[in-house]
């Protein structure tokens, strides 16, 4: 793996001009190029590769590899959001209807031009992240993509808004979602960003929809649901980082865009339908069932330091979960399977986590065997700290 795919690839940013990858900028996201390197080494282990699943599927950056390679891919995702990324990019783009699309889209690129904007004074309480200007436009261009009848334009044209709704917000994602400060704020457009997108979507559309050679098919919402038996040849994954980071409400503006939530008070419904990874995930009146013994030494010392209790909880619960994530992995991976999980260490109030061993006693405890592993970057605390980012590959001997 070359040094630019190492460092960056663990990022989404080498994904930001590649087609169709580049419809939906997603933070947490991994680069295509460096699953497109990962796969290649695992078909280099085993040729006959014909299904890949993910069960942090995310943007849908396996899938949509998986699908220009040829093989089927199988995910699972709990954002509901990101559910429809992933269908649109791989599914909508491989099945349209080219001849049809197109000119549509084209048509409301005219569209957009004469316009008429209408007035929304309020979004359920949202209307405070946007300018009056920016929150008008958005809501007329969502009424205009409402009314169409082609499901595909309709999906297209709803992800292409839905790419630009932080951009034209008073927001902005660094780490985690957040009003912009006075010098990072930028008053946009939403026609002209509505547009380039579209722009950019017809281009991919054009040019690169032959590179999808198959879909991929959804297991559950939920990781933990994923009942499949001897199913997978590979499992290419990154779980949440145990981190603090609140995959939910860092989409909000996008769910509610999307009907998926009327309200921020929704939020925490979704909470529950995946792992927990995240401060908001839990509360004080969580209780954890089950606390593996690996990680009960990182209790020990989290106990008296923690700046918050949910901290532990937040702990034991990631790992619990995950154990059920790993233990179901086993069941639905074909005997001889390879496995490849990025993920990254922690800290918490100075006491290390070291989510990668301890993932990895967990996934020995399953059948999986570590055969080799792969620092891509080094990373920095807030209490300096040096954490790492890594791939880790395993196979099931079962």
């Amino acid at each position: 793996m070359n040094a630019l795919i190492r460092e960056k690839g663990g990022t989404f940013s080498l994904n930001k001009n590649e087609p169709i990858h580049r419809w939906y900028s997603y933070i947490e996201g991994y680069s295509s190029c460096l699953i497109a390197e990962e796969l290649k080494m695992l078909l280099s282990l085993q040729p006959d590769i014909k299904t890949i699943y993910d069960p942090f599927c995310g943007t849908g950056t396996t899938s949509l590899v998986a699908a220009t390679h040829g093989i089927k891919s199988f995910y699972s995702e709990s954002n509901p959001f990101m559910q429809s990324v992933i269908e649109t990019k791989i599914n909508c783009v491989r099945n349209l209807d080219q001849d049809t699309v197109i000119p549509k889209l084209i048509e409301y690129l005219a569209l957009i031009n004469t316009i008429r904007v209408e007035n929304h004074s309020s979004w359920n309480g949202f209307e405070k992240f946007f300018g009056e200007k920016q929150l008008n436009e958005l809501l007329t261009i969502k009424g205009l993509i409402f009314k169409e009848d082609n499901e595909s334009v309709k999906n297209i044209l709803a992800l292409a808004l839905s790419s630009i709704v932080v951009k034209v917000s008073k927001m902005i994602r660094r780490g985690d979602l957040r009003y912009a400060t006075e010098k990072e704020y930028r008053e946009e457009n939403v026609l002209e960003c509505f547009a380039d997108k579209v722009n950019e979507i017809i281009f991919d559309i054009q040019h690169h929809k032959s590179i999808i050679k198959c879909g991929t098919v959804k297991v559950s919402d939920d990781a933990r649901d994923n009942d499949y038996v001897n199913a997978f040849d590979c499992v290419i994954t990154s779980p949440p980082y145990l981190n603090g980071t609140n995959y939910i409400r860092n989409t909000k503006l996008e769910l509610k865009l999307n009907d998926f939530i009327t309200s921020e008070s929704d939020l925490p419904r979704f909470h529950s339908k995946g792992i927990i990874a995240g401060i908001n995930n839990v509360s004080k009146r969580t209780v954890i069932d089950t606390i593996l013994p690996v990680v009960e030494p990182y209790l020990e010392q989290l106990q008296p330091v923690s700046y918050d209790d949910r901290i532990p909880k937040m702990v034991a619960g990631y790992f619990r979960d995950m154990d059920t994530v790993i233990q179901k992995l086993s069941k639905s991976v074909k005997p001889g399977g390879l496995f490849t999980m990025d993920i990254g260490d922690s800290q918490f109030a100075g006491v290390h986590i070291p989510t990668h061993q301890i993932l990895s006693n967990i996934c020995v405890q399953y059948g999986f065997s570590l055969y080799d592993e792969e620092i891509l970057r080094k990373r920095r605390s807030k209490n300096g700290m040096i954490l790492t980012q890594r791939l880790l590959r395993y196979r099931l001997e079962k």
